[in-house]
Parts: structure tokens; sequence; C-alpha cells
């Protein structure tokens, strides 16, 4: 897992400009709780957006080392764990609404539900990148092991 861990993060970096990782430990636990259901533990995080009004982890994204969680009250669907392994491709939705822009990164399941992000903190081209990145990882992990 460390293997996986260590190329997600290398990726992220490329991608975002940044190194992934939050070490406010309020910011970690609230984020693990909530925005990860408590599925997760903090080993397991890659990085928080955090879209909470005092930024203390109850909504936003995250990234773990498996799956993209959402909690975010102004997103499209507002709560879901997304594992790549089960996402079966995306695409950028681009919309707008009463001159609003309304884009949003659509994630099509494997088994037939679609998730929307419309967090407007997060560059959705780069996580679009970023999860299609994970998602080859994943496809050549589960290779690998015939």
């Amino acid at each position: 897992m460390s293997n996986i861990k260590a190329a997600l993060q290398a990726k992220f970096e490329g991608i975002f400009g940044f190194a992934p990782g939050d070490d406010y430990a309020p910011r970690v636990r609230n984020a693990l709780e909530i925005i990860c259901q408590g599925k997760y533990r903090e080993a397991d995080l890659l990085d928080i957006t955090d879209t909470s009004i005092m930024s203390n982890g109850k909504s936003g994204l995250v990234l773990t080392l498996d799956s993209v969680c959402v909690k975010d009250s102004g997103n499209s669907t507002s709560k879901f764990i997304a594992r790549y392994e089960d996402i079966d491709y995306m695409h950028m939705n681009e919309d707008s609404f009463l001159g609003v822009d309304i884009t949003a990164l659509e994630l099509n399941m494997k088994y037939g539900t679609t998730y929307r992000i419309s967090i407007d903190k997060i560059n959705k081209d780069k996580l679009m990148e970023f999860i299609n990145y994970a998602i080859s990882l994943y496809e050549n992990d589960e290779k690998l092991e015939w």
C-alpha cells in the first residue's frame, strides 16, 4: 500500500503544485469522522479540501488512498464516498444557471450511480486528472494479481 501512497502523493504534487496533506488535528479528526463517514484512518488520508465556514473539516472533499469522499451542502451530490476502482468513467458537465457557473465533475460508477463534484474550491480539471491516475493504479494493480 505504501507504493500506492507514494505514487499518489507524487502525482498530486505534480498536478496541483503543492504537497498533499493536512496536519491540523481538529480538521483531520472532523474530516475523517464527518466527510469520510468514519470509514478511514489518518494514515489513509492524502489531502483535505475544506469548505467549512470555520475551516474545521466538517465539509469539503477528502482524497484517500482508495477513494474520494465528499460532504458539502453546496455540492450537487451532497455526500458520498467513491472508491477509485468502482469509477467507470468521468466527464466534465459544463453548465451555468442564471449566469452562475455550475460546472461539475461527474463520476459514473460501475454500479450505475452518478456522483457530481461541484465544489468551487478545487480545480475540477486537475481533480479529474488526479482521479484518472488513481483509477489507473487500481486497474494495473488488479491486472497484476492475475
